[in-house]
């Protein structure tokens, strides 16, 4: 047994093999907690003479209705559209939410989780794949393993973790099937981050085009930023190559707009000369001329499924691991 006041609410957690969420229920008489757990919970605060002052069970109660939301930068569209989702979704259901920029890097991330887990937030929600490499490469999920964790744009197999992604497969197959029925054969792609979302999607574009018969290397594939300068280098580069083209698809919308813009300049026509498609439909690509073809990949519907997946691990009820969100093409003038 260790010393009185020595134990905090996370050892209890790991004692009772539950979550921080469910030992701050019991702790607060809540009923939406089985009896099975309670007890298991009861059992623990026991074994380690678990004590907590009033303001302490305040401040754990009061803690307890935060979520951590953190991204890599909250001025890309796409992440402020789930972000503001998803605090306004856990604002209907009681919870505050502390949102956090890391910038990218693994220690960034990891820095950012460490001081969430200070904080006592009850659950973190992690936007964008860049998360997948803090995940996969370091300890951290085993070291809070009692942390619900929520992410999204990939997959990956941990009992405190569920995860909410896109179908690039299916947005693809529409993409490559759009461009097929304008006669389309020359297809590159422009990949402008490296993420395990956007080699997803180089992996479904260069099987697309195999499957349906068509000539595909790795030469079609074209590396740059993400800015429309990005675009117009991956333009240029495609050019250089000396091979043919008739369509690129880019993996989003700003670099596209940046390389359809340098087309034009370069005296192209879009589409009749090269079709242009983007990727996540953000506001850009209703504001450029010609208007931009693109796959919608409806980041509202994501910040919604990542607090509902949230609060089914915070509760205990949560049946569904994974949550897949078809993307749809948004046929525009660019093509």
């Amino acid at each position: 047994m260790l010393p009185e006041g020595s134990v905090n609410i996370y050892d209890v957690a790991q004692e009772a093999g539950v979550s921080i969420a469910t030992v701050s229920r019991v702790l607060n008489n809540n009923s939406n907690v089985s009896q099975k757990t309670k007890e298991n919970v009861m059992s623990a605060l026991h074994k380690l003479n678990y004590q907590p002052s009033a303001i302490a069970r305040a401040m754990v109660n009061k803690r307890m209705q935060t979520v951590g939301i953190l991204t890599v930068d909250i001025r890309s569209e796409k992440y402020s559209v789930a972000a503001y989702t998803i605090e306004r979704n856990l604002a209907l259901m009681g919870y505050s939410a502390i949102i956090c920029n890391t910038f990218g890097s693994t220690e960034d991330n990891i820095n950012s989780i460490r001081m969430l887990m200070d904080k006592g937030v009850s659950g973190i929600i992690c936007i964008g794949s860049v998360f997948d490499k803090t995940f996969n490469e370091t300890s951290i999920l085993s070291e809070y393993s009692n942390m619900p964790f929520i992410i999204t744009n990939y997959a990956m197999d941990a009992d405190n973790v569920c995860s909410v992604d896109f179908d690039e497969h299916a947005g693809i197959e529409q993409v490559i099937n759009h461009l097929l029925k304008k006669e389309h054969s020359n297809i590159f792609f422009v990949k402008d981050v490296d993420s395990f979302s956007s080699a997803k999607k180089e992996k479904v574009f260069l099987g697309e085009l195999i499957a349906q018969g068509m000539n595909a290397d790795r030469g079609l594939i074209i590396k740059t930023d993400r800015s429309l300068e990005g675009g117009a280098a991956a333009v240029d580069k495609i050019i250089a190559s000396g091979r043919p083209f008739s369509a690129i698809l880019f993996n989003d919308d700003l670099t596209a707009i940046g390389g359809m813009k340098h087309l034009k300049a370069l005296g192209y026509r879009v589409p009749e000369d090269v079709a242009i498609v983007g990727y996540n439909n953000t506001v850009l690509s209703r504001c450029c001329t010609p208007t931009l073809t693109t796959v919608s990949t409806n980041f509202e519907t994501l910040g919604s499924m990542c607090v509902t997946l949230l609060m089914g691990l915070i509760d205990g009820t949560n049946i569904t691991k994974d949550v897949m969100i078809k993307p749809k093409l948004i046929i525009r003038e660019s093509t």
